[in-house]
């Protein structure tokens, strides 16, 4: 797991690519503070450089650096940097920029590839040389052998880009789901990348600025990083299953989607009955947990109490038989409090178990880096919980965490998922079917008759709309338009949506920014396990709510490792902190924070009009203070 930036110059632009890679680099040194490479090159030569005084012990490996970085001319064209944290493989063979024994490619990569032993022992078969121990150099040689294709191969999370020396084309990649992040700059005078925006940012690459479009986007239909599109402006994402061509003489780039669930959304796993699909599910969760626990470094798991951390903490203590670490967020005296359901799981598996409590006062001191941590403003407090649990198995020398992370869009475990399952039974005519399931739904939503009612009428019509007239100007409002929910009347589409536009995509960019923030690696298996995802969408949806409750497979699989409590949990919180308690408490500071960023597209006296027992309105005066904290931390 690392952080990863390149800069490639085009025609006679006149930049110091030196002190541009370093600033590249310097903005993401968070997420690998345990080594740090560069490799600059032109079109005669290519070269790695150190940016401190390390000193390498091999002679023969040549993305081994000799040089000091400061003792780079200025007659390259391009750079690739990386910032190391060593996890797999932690000697100096891991070094990164690392290349091709015949240093034809050049790679600087992000990630962990879990099946890469297995990979590993294909192209020694076929005659490959290794000199270490680490997945990248199996994703290098992968490349070299076996072309692009070799994607479709990887069981993981990646993010990285390989240079081609000879052909002089970068080819870059982002796993399925988007669990690890890439972003670029391609203008008339440069292509750059990196893990975060900031770096573009600090690098002088661009500006801190976003337009009336994004933020409209984010305070109205809390989208971040909607499409490809980037909170800072002239920043491009890379989306998830996606690569990336570009040719550093031509200075043509293309991009090609080469991972959809859409395209994976067959049934020819659905004429097994439940208790095969039990069976089934559980040993590729079992594979999934123990492929992950691959590491050179102690592996932890954050704990939240809910049903998916629960599930991935009795499985890791199952196939390792050891006492683990596990970290939890607490909120005593709190209804959001859920560390009594965390404790009965750590007690049944004899854990360490950690506890960190997030407060309202730790929050205002903390809320500005928690915001540059994460290059935008964040939806909730939820966000600083997670923040400070990843901060919590640093503190406890664990640099590998394992994540529960989705979870409800693989099994349907949102309250909008039983709504698809009642439309799919609804459109295929199975009424009786319907009037069953719904009776039952009560157990995990109550009147579910009067539920699907108003879910329904949420699709057909925008009733929010008075609220952002009380808060917003009649000119920003023509930014866009009140999104109504977007129902689907299958359950599997609606999974689909909540991977790949909605949900799960910002759910990974926080994770992500959470962990690397603090050196520490998430791991998470329900959402980047290609074949336990693939085997998930291989029969029908709708069979994953059962009797009325949520994540019927998930369940049944780890019944027998889960305490009782936990297995016949139907609410959901996760990492929740008492939000409105706390805004409440800090509402004075937040307005202050507010008008100090002189919006221009607030109506004037704002302030007076926000009632925040309404909870839509609560939530959007907290989206409003982020953006305004999120203003003055980039600009």
């Amino acid at each position: 797991m690392c952080g990863i930036a390149g800069i490639f110059l085009k025609g006679n632009i006149t930049l110091n690519i030196v002190n541009t890679i370093s600033n590249l680099t310097l903005a993401i040194k968070h997420r690998g503070p345990d080594g740090e490479g560069y490799v600059l090159g032109n079109e005669n030569e290519i070269i790695p450089f150190y940016s401190n005084s390390k000193s390498y012990k091999s002679k023969e490996l040549k993305f081994l650096p000799k040089y000091a970085l400061q003792q780079a001319n200025l007659e390259f064209n391009f750079a690739l940097s990386h910032v190391r944290l060593s996890i797999i493989d932690l000697t100096e063979t891991g070094h990164q920029p690392m290349c091709t024994l015949d240093e034809q490619y050049w790679i600087t990569f992000n990630g962990e590839i879990y099946n890469y032993l297995e990979l590993k022992d294909e192209l020694i078969k076929l005659g490959v040389q290794f000199f270490g121990k680490s997945d990248t150099e199996v994703v290098l040689n992968a490349f070299k052998v076996w072309g692009p294709t070799f994607i479709n191969k990887l069981n993981g999370m990646w993010a990285f880009a390989i240079v081609d020396v000879k052909n002089k084309q970068v080819f870059a990649s982002r796993d399925r789901l988007g669990v690890k992040p890439f972003y670029y700059v391609n203008n008339l005078n440069l292509f750059a990348f990196a893990s975060e925006q900031k770096a573009f940012v600090k690098a002088q690459l661009i500006k801190a600025e976003t337009n009336s479009k994004d933020i409209y986007q984010y305070l109205i239909n809390a989208n971040i990083e909607y499409n490809n599109s980037s909170f800072f402006e002239n920043v491009t994402e890379l989306l998830p299953g996606e690569n990336l061509i570009y040719n550093y003489t031509t200075h043509q780039l293309k991009t090609e989607k080469y991972y959809s669930l859409k395209a994976k959304n067959n049934l020819n796993n659905n004429d097994l009955s439940d208790e095969q699909l039990i069976a089934e599910i559980k040993q590729k969760l079992i594979n999934a947990i123990q492929i992950r626990l691959r590491s050179d470094v102690e592996v932890g798991t954050c704990l939240s109490g809910g049903i998916d951390s629960s599930a991935i903490a009795v499985l890791m203590q199952s196939i390792n038989n050891k006492k683990i670490n596990c970290f939890t967020a607490q909120f005593k005296n709190s209804t959001t409090d859920e560390s009594k359901f965390a404790k009965l799981v750590s007690k049944k598996i004899n854990a360490n178990h950690f506890f960190v409590e997030p407060n309202l006062s730790n929050f205002e001191n903390e809320v500005k880096q928690l915001v540059y941590s994460q290059d935008s403003p964040i939806w909730s407090t939820s966000t600083y919980a997670q923040f400070k649990v990843m901060e919590l198995a640093k503190l406890n020398n664990t640099k590998v965490v394992l994540d529960g992370q989705g979870a409800d869009e693989l099994f349907a475990g949102y309250h909008h998922h039983f709504v698809a399952q009642w439309l799919q039974l609804l459109s295929e005519g199975k009424l009786a079917e319907l009037s069953k399931t719904l009776r039952k739904s009560n157990v995990s939503i109550s009147s579910p008759y009067i539920f699907f009612l108003k879910d329904w009428l949420k699709s057909k019509i925008t009733i929010e709309t008075s609220i952002y007239k009380k808060y917003f100007t009649k000119e920003f409002l023509q930014f866009g338009k009140v999104e109504t929910q977007i129902q689907f009347s299958n359950v599997n589409e609606q999974l689909i949506h909540d991977i790949e536009v909605k949900r799960l995509k910002i759910f990974l960019k926080c994770e992500d920014r959470c962990g690397m923030w603090h050196g520490v690696e998430s791991r998470t298996p329900f959402s980047d396990d290609v074949n336990l995802i693939e085997l998930l969408f291989s029969f029908d949806g709708k069979r994953k709510i059962k009797n009325g409750v949520s994540k019927y497979f998930l369940r049944e699989s780890v019944k027998e490792l889960l305490p009782i409590e936990i297995y016949k949990r139907y609410d959901k919180k996760g990492f929740e902190t008492p939000q409105s308690k706390w805004v409440l408490e800090y509402k004075d500071k937040m307005i202050s924070q507010i008008k100090n960023a002189k919006f221009n597209f607030l109506n004037p006296n704002f302030e007076s009009k926000i009632n925040l027992s309404n909870s839509t309105e609560e939530k959007l005066f907290f989206k409003l203070y982020a953006l305004a904290v999120w203003q003055e931390v980039f600009n």
